[in-house]
């Protein structure tokens, strides 16, 4: 019998990285955002996993897993990002929601979509399609901060407190799965 298949033995972790586009909340936001969450975790008391606020961010494209960071990739995609032209915007993060998974994620999203955002998110796809990049996700803008994986239950509120977010910058992320890391930013491209 190998060592492996032995109880207490677990198979070396996979190495997974997410790369991904995003915003990127400030400090000042990103304590707001935790503040929301701490207040839904006492009047509601969802159980699950607690995205440390660390890990807040608003996905705009999502570029797929890769078994290790692709330099060609990361060129092709950065070439992208330098091409988006789009202004600074205000988010207003209103409302608290779930998705229909079997891994119930919790959120922090906007009842109305920004203009500037929905500009920002569509020129990011059509600039990522036109240096090769493929996206493997949303092709439609659901603009949304998780604050709780894994949720016993959904959850569907108005925010009594939004919190309001001044944009003027994206991010290319790359994050790991296994082992647990924090995002790492490859990348930062202004708002103008």
């Amino acid at each position: 019998m190998q060592q492996s298949n032995l109880p207490g033995f677990d198979p070396p972790a996979r190495e997974v990285h997410n790369l991904f586009f995003a915003l990127w909340p400030d400090e000042s936001t990103r304590q707001r955002i935790a503040h929301a969450a701490a207040g839904l975790q006492r009047e509601q008391n969802p159980y699950g996993r607690w995205i440390k606020p660390a890990r807040y961010h608003l996905t705009l494209q999502f570029l797929g897993e890769h078994a290790s960071l692709q330099p060609k990739l990361i060129d092709r995609a950065s070439a992208a990002a330098a091409q988006v032209r789009a202004a600074p915007f205000d988010l207003v993060l209103d409302s608290i929601g779930s998705f229909v998974n079997a891994r119930i994620p919790c959120w922090l999203g906007c009842s109305e979509v920004p203009t500037g955002l929905q500009i920002l998110f569509d020129a990011l796809s059509e600039t990522l399609r036109s240096n090769g990049c493929r996206i493997t996700r949303a092709t439609r803008l659901v603009p949304h901060v998780t604050i709780l994986r894994d949720a016993d239950r959904q959850v569907h509120a108005h925010l009594e407190s939004a919190v309001r977010w001044r944009v003027d910058e994206f991010v290319l992320i790359d994050s790991q799965i296994q082992p647990f890391m924090p995002h790492r930013i490859l990348g930062r491209w202004p708002l103008l």
